[in-house]
């Protein structure tokens, strides 16, 4: 009897430790599952509505030198890399023949003139017929049409300075034969200077005339400002978006057309924005989301994003003021998983 209550408490101390060690190893469990995150409590702020975007320098005029008829060059009236007037003769084209040609034409035209006049007279009283009246006027006309064609050949022999600016580079000399469109410099008149870029199709509406756009250009500190001129009016397809000009002075000729410029637009101040870490975000499938900390537990909650900078993220849709958000151990965490907060951070994880 004494053997057998023995056995009885040996099996109920052995249960008991059984019991406890479970008891010990699920309470171990537990707190394994339990994350620890540091947060982040969202807070509503000012934010500048600032696009950044690069463009080029491009010059407000440019053309290229380019004959429109065949001949030797008399003469190149400017000097490479010189500025020059509007309405200087740039080149001028040998005409002697087309002047030669000219005077013949004129001298026929005054025989023509005088052959119509006496065989108009002659037809008023039905002196000669209407058919020999009518040869003498088509060859009056046809005399008048050589002479404005000549004429033409002669005003494209020579190349004035459609505005004002500065001669590139030539590629011909003084007497050598240039074809018809072979090109023998260019013309740039560069200040001011227009600035070209593009922004995203968002944008497209904020973007008005005269707005002022800053910009800068590699090997300057300089912030320059330009005014908007013009936009295109239609988005590119292909890149969804708008390409826009702006106009600034370039009276010190610092900025060279074909420069790469770095532009910053400020549309304006948002009030009562919500920001957070861009570090917060959790890319899923075509959405974005957070993890949302409510009642100890992470909820995985889908956002809409606006603007970015460089170490924040404003969020339009799915977030409110007060919110609670995890900022560490995202890539462990999962919807509604319990976690404790080590630390809560109020302006950015940076802090």
């Amino acid at each position: 009897m004494l053997n057998y209550r023995k056995i009885i408490v040996l099996l109920i101390l052995t249960a008991g430790f059984m019991a406890c060690k479970q008891d010990k190893k699920t309470a171990g469990n537990t707190a394994r599952e339990i994350m620890q995150v540091e947060a982040f409590v969202v807070q509503s702020q000012s934010l500048d509505n600032i696009i950044k975007t690069t463009g080029s320098i491009l010059p407000n005029e440019k053309m290229e030198l380019r004959s429109e008829v065949s001949g030797r060059i008399e003469k190149l009236g400017f000097q490479e890399g010189t500025r020059v007037q509007k309405g200087t003769v740039l080149v001028q084209i040998d005409d002697s023949e087309l002047q030669a040609q000219l005077q013949k034409y004129n001298a026929q035209m005054r025989i023509a003139k005088e052959d119509e006049n006496r065989k108009r007279q002659l037809l008023e009283i039905n002196g000669i017929a209407q058919e020999i009246y009518d040869a003498s006027l088509t060859k009056l006309e046809e005399l008048e049409a050589d002479i404005a064609l000549t004429n033409s050949k002669i005003r494209k022999s020579k190349i004035e300075a459609p505005f004002s600016g500065t001669i590139g580079l030539r590629f011909v000399s003084e007497g050598a034969w240039v074809s018809t469109g072979e090109i023998i410099s260019t013309l740039v008149q560069n200040d001011p200077v227009k600035v070209e870029f593009s922004v995203p199709e968002k944008y497209a509406s904020n973007l008005t005339k005269g707005m002022d756009v800053t910009f800068t250009i590699s090997g300057s500190d300089e912030t320059i400002t330009a005014k908007i001129y013009a936009t295109e009016p239609q988005i590119d397809a292909a890149t969804r978006s708008m390409k826009v000009r702006a106009l600034t002075s370039n009276s010190s000729g610092l900025l060279i057309p074909g420069a790469f410029a770095e532009l910053t637009i400020n549309l304006g101040t948002i009030q009562n924005a919500l920001m957070v870490p861009t570090t917060t975000l959790v890319p899923l499938l075509n959405s974005q989301n957070i993890f949302v900390i409510k009642s100890g537990r992470v909820i995985l909650t889908s956002v809409e994003t606006g603007i970015r900078n460089e170490k924040m993220i404003q969020i339009t849709v799915g977030l409110n003021v007060s919110d609670t958000i995890a900022t560490t151990g995202l890539l462990a965490l999962k919807d509604f998983m319990p976690v404790k907060i080590l630390k809560t951070h109020q302006q950015n994880t940076g802090n």
